[in-house]
């Protein structure tokens, strides 16, 4: 990517829609903007860790699954790299990522996770949820407090759980157990919890800390449907700092990550290596910022503008509403394609109306031409997607790898408007289509869900077209498996013309044609002459030589308009349907035969000569036709004929 002026940080990640990842990245930008750095972030969205491997190839030797998306940042000239390693949850990927890093002598940011050789950025979880249960116990004076925990024997919410006891003690509360319950960090088993806590008959808390701000909420709802009011009858406070408690109602006391802080270090130290040309990584711990709002009463409970929020959820859906619905479409429009490139002159159909910054998408070659292998040594991409502020470039264009996103200069120079770029792939499961590329100015939950949408309705179309595809190579493979069943039922082997058989199918249907009313049908009854003694004599190879040259005789003298069949030994047989009657004579087809076979290759140099007996009838064609009684005329005639050419021989 030489093309690049702007200095790149990547970051690498999971699900970075989601709130706390994309809070960070968003911060990283707003500094980076600051400072000429622009942002290329890597989503991945699997759960499943075998998509993840990085020891698993395809039989052209890529990788599979999503581990493929991170390979991506071998391409790009990076100032710094970013894992947010808890995300991933993948130590083998992580170190991977990592790597790459490291090769390109680059500072590497493990942020929440510790990897070797890189700038650890611990959390500062214990001192952070320490803050927030001091803050409840000893500023608001708070005796009786009940916790809800994450996950039972999770690390991250045992931790929380041994603060909390911890801070107790320390201000001679004794911890009881029935004070604490597990809601797994989301609404259903945090309810369940909760009903636990009000129970008839249970004395109720003076206040419930929670060990993350969604459990928090839910735990505001359930006491309010109770009648109990936050914070006048309990004090409720979060951990996280999402946006989701910001918006509540009351505000949630909460206790969030000091990412501010966090990426102006990363942005330090990325200068520091650019300038001294080394990279010296240390550990850096994020600390946590007690915010300290409505839900626990440091603040006046007080409607938010509740016209804003509102309205922009209603946005949010009805774009959402309105999206989906387009993808819909636009998957619906190719069900029945069978080129991924009838895709890409639809996409900018059912997209022009979130044409807003930069969108980008490719294939490898191999996806395009299905024919083709993947050459992972010098593998090509074909866009079907390049989109800037509503300029669509026609898709097709093939280029290497290794440029990443033809023509993307113009994207990050021009205008600045775009200085964050979101990678994601394009995937069926671990088959690895290509990716998509989308540029933002700011990001926000309903952009970076668009995007995601986008690459999951483009793959489901790409997987559709796919199959489409193979299910009609398949048919069309059984088709002439069909074929070559149904010759070998109606061909004769030796020859390749009709058998038996074949000769009155194809009899049957030309007879069917009302066309052929009234017109004359020549039927021939031809047999070779002494066959037996080719094959006693010389063998049976030169026996099956000449029954094949005058097979190739009587086709050129018949055509394909003809019926011309072998009726087994050295028996032919020929129908054909001509305008006129008298077209042929037995002395005139006769001549003609051995003229054919005289120039078939090999005919003049064996020592024995290929003739045969001919016998014909012509007759008008009707619906009463007798096709047995004409056979045996012709087939008698022929015996005449044989009979009449041994004795003018004897002669």
């Amino acid at each position: 990517m030489e093309q690049q002026k702007r200095k790149t940080i990547g970051v690498c990640g999971k699900r970075i829609f989601n709130q706390i990842p994309m809070s960070f990245i968003n911060l990283l930008r707003k500094t980076g903007v600051e400072n000429e750095y622009y942002i290329i972030a890597f989503s991945s969205n699997s759960d499943a860790e075998e998509d993840y491997r990085t020891d698993v190839t395809d039989e052209n030797g890529m990788a599979l699954g999503e581990s493929q998306l991170f390979e991506l940042t071998e391409l790009i000239d990076f100032s710094g790299l970013v894992i947010l390693t808890e995300t991933i949850q993948n130590p083998v990927l992580v170190y991977r990522i990592a790597e790459i890093g490291k090769q390109k002598n680059i500072p590497v940011f493990s942020v929440d996770g510790v990897i070797n050789g890189c700038y650890n950025m611990i959390m500062d979880y214990h001192g952070g949820f320490g803050r927030i249960v001091r803050h409840v116990v000893e500023e608001h004076g708070c005796r009786k407090v009940n916790m809800l925990a994450g996950f039972k024997g999770h690390p991250l919410s045992e931790e929380r759980v041994q603060v909390y006891k911890k801070v107790l003690q320390e201000n001679g509360i004794p911890f009881e157990q029935e004070r604490l319950a597990y809601g797994d960090f989301w609404d259903r088993p945090t309810r369940v919890a909760m009903e636990e806590f009000l129970k008839d008959g249970k004395e109720l808390p003076e206040a419930i800390v929670c060990a993350n701000d969604a459990m928090a909420i839910t735990a505001c709802s359930v006491l309010n449907a109770r009648g109990l009011q936050v914070p006048e009858d309990i004090i409720v406070t979060g951990f996280d700092g999402t946006k989701d408690g910001k918006y509540h109602f009351p505000v949630l006391s909460t206790c969030e990550p000091d990412y501010e802080s966090a990426v102006r270090f990363i942005i330090e130290e990325i200068r520091k290596a650019e300038n001294s040309g080394n990279v010296v990584p240390c550990d850096y711990k994020v600390q946590f910022k007690l915010s300290k709002r409505q839900s626990c009463g440091c603040e006046e409970v007080v409607l938010h503008d509740i016209n804003t929020i509102v309205s922009s959820l209603a946005k949010d859906l009805g774009d959402c509403s309105w999206h989906n619905i387009a993808m819909n479409n636009m998957v619906s429009s190719v069900l029945e394609k069978k080129s991924v490139m009838d895709i890409a002159v639809k996409i900018p159909e059912y997209i022009h109306m979130w044409s807003e910054n930069f969108r980008f998408a490719c294939l490898g070659a191999d996806v395009v031409k299905f024919h083709r292998q993947a050459n992972p040594s010098n593998p090509e991409m074909v866009t079907i997607l390049w989109d800037y502020r509503g300029e669509f470039r026609e898709p097709g264009e093939a280029f290497n790898i290794a440029e990443f996103v033809p023509h993307l200069d113009k994207v990050i120079q021009q205008g600045g408007d775009v200085d964050t770029l979101v990678v994601r792939l394009l995937n069926s499961g671990r088959k690895i289509y290509g990716y998509t590329v989308e540029g933002f100015q700011d990001l926000d939950d309903r952009r970076l869900q668009r995007s995601n949408e986008f690459a999951m309705f483009l793959s489901f179309s790409i997987d559709t077209v796919i199959h489409n595809y193979q299910l009609a190579k398949l048919n069309g493979n059984l088709t002439k498996a069909y074929n070559e069943i149904a010759n070998l039922y109606i061909l004769d082997p030796m020859t390749g013309i009709y058998n038996r058989r074949g000769f009155f199918q194809k009899f049957d249907g030309m007879m069917s044609e009302e066309e052929n009313i009234g017109k004359y049908l020549y039927l021939f009854s031809i047999d070779m002459d002494g066959l037996k003694f080719i094959n006693d004599t010389y063998g049976h190879g030169e026996g099956d030589f000449a029954i094949t040259s005058l097979s190739k005789a009587i086709i050129q003298i018949f055509g394909e308009e003809a019926i011309c069949s072998r009726f087994g030994g050295d028996e032919f047989t020929c129908a054909v349907v001509l305008e006129k009657k008298d077209c042929y004579t037995v002395e005139g087809m006769s001549g003609e035969l051995l003229d054919v076979l005289g120039r078939i290759k090999g005919v003049k140099e064996k020592p024995y000569p290929i003739t045969a007996s001919i016998g014909m009838i012509c007759e008008q064609i009707t619906s009463e036709m007798d096709i047995e009684s004409m056979l045996t005329t012709a087939d008698q005639l022929m015996y005449q004929d044989k009979i009449a050419r041994k004795k003018e021989r004897r002669d």
